[in-house]
């Protein structure tokens, strides 16, 4: 008999409706819906604790019935997709920064917020059929709180508000606060890497540590591979204006650990000692505004501003040929729960510096050159001996190459299941 799993796929609804907003949880997310799907041990239904529409949509584009599929209520759905109207028209306005208008988008944002989030009503014969509940990321609602007979998972991407909260605002803390709650005794955690399974250890040192099971993630060999055809290396260059220059690569959400501010100024530094005068630098990510950190940096190197370039969000399907492209991939932050874009970097064949905090290290390992994230002397110099010696920039290609390897989401998906069953055979 196959354990009834109820997955919360409100995550895929968002980056469903809005891929420019797809991150590393909800690339996650994805690969635990496909892996499940594609294993066939478990019989799976959905909930989706935000975003309600979007995961309607996105199951009926997956050829999924989401009637049978869904658990969820008419009047949920009606109220999530009153949300996403409103949200979208929030969208259409962004362009105009008068007072009025941020003033109605302020208050449209809240209406919308209300409508998306799920505090789904779930049909008590959904809940009743069910063994195990799983969300890959969003701390568990009420209504499952309240299941006695379901054995929780909750997958833990880090604990980076709670251990650096000058980074965030105070509703990440609240946020991380609220999964902490989820962690008693008798549930169970899956954490992306070894650093997170410390830190929920260490933060909920109730729950036991059978119960805390490590899923490293991977990048998906069909989308992160290396790209030699210079024909297409040439069209996403145009496509993103990127240039004809080589270029250093970053690529992340611009939130401050992220540490962008430090490159900006390595590699001023660099370029106006004359050093990369050919050279640009690339760094991706939606929403470039995001940090304004970057924006100042940026102006204290007014003779710099031609060599950087913003391009936005880039979607997955045109990565691999920015990667391959670049002359190194950069990755400075602060702190990662994994950190998957070195990974992919690493899988397209591309040199990586990253720092050697956090997780970063078990992504990386001696594939590239780990550096502190402060260290503006180290990573001038990482940037130039990578110019400079192609011998290094061959070897730690192949390393990249050879260490990516150890990553699969097979292996991902093998781990959840030993999770799955080891929770029958060790809870009543």
């Amino acid at each position: 008999m196959k354990p009834k799993v109820i997955l919360d796929i409100g995550f895929l609804g968002h980056s469903h409706d809005d891929q420019s907003g797809r991150r590393g949880a909800q690339r996650v997310a994805q690969h635990l819906f496909d892996g499940l799907l594609a294993l066939g041990q478990c019989d799976l239904s959905f909930v989706a604790t935000s975003h309600l529409a979007g995961a309607y949509d996105f199951l009926a584009n997956q050829n999924l019935p989401p009637d049978k599929k869904l658990l969820f209520s008419r009047k949920q759905l009606d109220r999530s997709r009153r949300g996403r109207k409103i949200s979208r028209a929030i969208q259409s306005t962004i362009e105009d920064r008068s007072l009025p208008a941020r003033l109605h988008r302020r208050l449209q944002a809240e209406v919308a917020h209300w409508c998306l989030r799920g505090e789904i009503q779930i049909p008590p014969a959904g809940l009743a059929a069910a063994d195990i509940y799983h969300s890959p990321h969003t701390p568990f609602p009420p209504v499952i709180q309240q299941q006695p007979q379901l054995r929780k998972f909750l997958t833990c991407h880090d604990f980076i508000p709670l251990k650096n909260p000058e980074y965030f605002s105070p509703k990440a803390k609240l946020f991380m606060n609220a999964v902490l709650a989820c962690l008693t005794p008798k549930n169970f955690a899956f954490c992306v890497s070894e650093i997170t399974r410390q830190d929920v250890l260490n933060l909920a040192p109730h729950l036991p540590p059978e119960h805390v099971f490590v899923t490293p993630l991977a990048a998906d060999p069909n989308l992160f591979h290396p790209i030699s055809e210079p024909e297409l290396l040439a069209e996403i260059r145009v496509k993103y204006r990127l240039g004809d220059a080589p270029y250093f690569l970053a690529l992340s959400a611009l939130d401050p650990h992220k540490n962008f501010p430090h490159l900006i100024k390595c590699f001023g530094t660099l370029v106006e000692a004359g050093e990369l005068c050919g050279h640009r630098l690339v760094i991706v990510g939606s929403n470039p505004s995001r940090n304004p950190e970057v924006q100042k940096t940026m102006a204290r190197f007014p003779h710099i501003q031609e060599h950087i370039i913003l391009p936005g969000f880039i979607p997955d399907e045109d990565l691999a040929a920015v990667y391959s492209g670049a002359t190194a991939f950069l990755f400075p932050s602060f702190a990662e729960g994994f950190g998957i874009p070195p990974l992919e970097a690493m899988q397209c064949g591309v040199p990586v510096i990253a720092s050697n905090t956090t997780s970063i290290p078990e992504v990386v390992g001696n594939a590239g050159l780990l550096l502190a994230p402060t260290d503006r002397d180290g990573w001038c110099q990482a940037m130039l001996n990578l110019l400079r010696t192609p011998q290094l920039r061959a070897e730690l290609a192949d390393r990249s190459l050879a260490r990516a390897k150890l990553f699969s989401w097979q292996r991902f998906i093998d781990e959840t299941v030993h999770g799955y069953n080891f929770s029958y055979s060790h809870q009543p």
